[in-house]
């Protein structure tokens, strides 16, 4: 067994090697840990706790499995992940994936979320989905889920990701009434963008509509990815804005300590 397959059962003090499986997920959350270094480490917290909240489970102990889990991270990339299930809170230290700047997408030919608003109860599904996608079309691909699953309505997020393109200099992002994971990731980008007097908007858009847009996959474990390639959808802008913008994330990566929010800076 790697130490990314060890499972950890929080006991209300520390965390403690589990037995058996893992269990029905909750509610979950994860994030990238760098040499200690960590994006907006507190959102996450607060999105964990209150999806704990939401399902009737102690938010305290949530925000207190998250500290504890931080202490657990040795050197070196990593993600831990927490689950909420029947039996309790259980984490995993699972090695990062590795970075890469760019991500092909297919619009999803099915929605399988049945509760897009909380991570975890989703995520076999989209998983599922994904490897389907992937059969589909041949090619590793990320599916870009849809207000009603459908190619022709409103793009939602990706599978695993938040969705960002450009329109001229404005940065837009799905209308909110569109239901999706709230992401950290694509907060942190939203208050940067804020912070610079970029124009930030919503909006209802196909994905034709996105022809010839820079467009943007965003989470925490891979940052910000350009999407290169739609297979069977729009052409799309090079991604010009995407490495500087990549790089202004990674330099927000707070050590172990000073991980929680700090105001967002303006490059103006």
């Amino acid at each position: 067994m790697s130490g990314s397959d060890v499972v950890r059962a929080w006991t209300g003090a520390r965390f403690e090697t589990a037995t058996g499986r893992l269990g029905e997920t909750l509610a979950a959350d994860s994030w990238l840990v760098v040499d200690g270094g960590v994006l907006a480490l507190d959102r996450h917290r607060r999105r964990f706790a209150d999806a704990v909240a939401d399902v009737g489970g102690d938010a305290r102990a949530a925000l207190a499995a998250v500290d504890a889990a931080m202490e657990l991270v040795p050197e070196g990339s990593w993600s831990p992940r927490l689950d909420l299930t029947p039996d309790g809170i259980r984490l995993r230290i699972r090695e990062a994936p590795t970075a890469t700047g760019t991500v092909d997408v297919v619009t999803a030919s099915r929605d399988p979320r049945t509760l897009p608003l909380r991570k975890g109860p989703d995520l076999a599904a989209l998983a599922a989905l994904q490897a389907q996608e992937r059969a589909r079309i041949g090619a590793d691909v990320e599916p870009i889920l849809t207000a009603d699953g459908t190619a022709g309505r409103a793009v939602a997020e990706g599978a695993w990701s938040a969705l960002l393109w450009w329109h001229g200099d404005a940065l837009v992002v799905p209308a909110f009434d569109i239901p999706r994971l709230p992401s950290v990731t694509a907060a942190v980008i939203l208050d940067l963008a804020r912070a610079d007097g970029v124009e930030v908007r919503e909006a209802r858009a196909t994905p034709d509509d996105l022809e010839g847009r820079e467009v943007w996959l965003a989470n925490a474990l891979r940052g910000i990815r350009a999407v290169s390639h739609w297979h069977g959808g729009p052409q799309l802008a090079p991604a010009e804005r995407a490495p500087a913008w990549r790089a202004r994330l990674e330099s927000l990566r707070a050590p172990l300590g000073g991980a929680l929010d700090a105001p967002i800076a303006s490059r103006r």
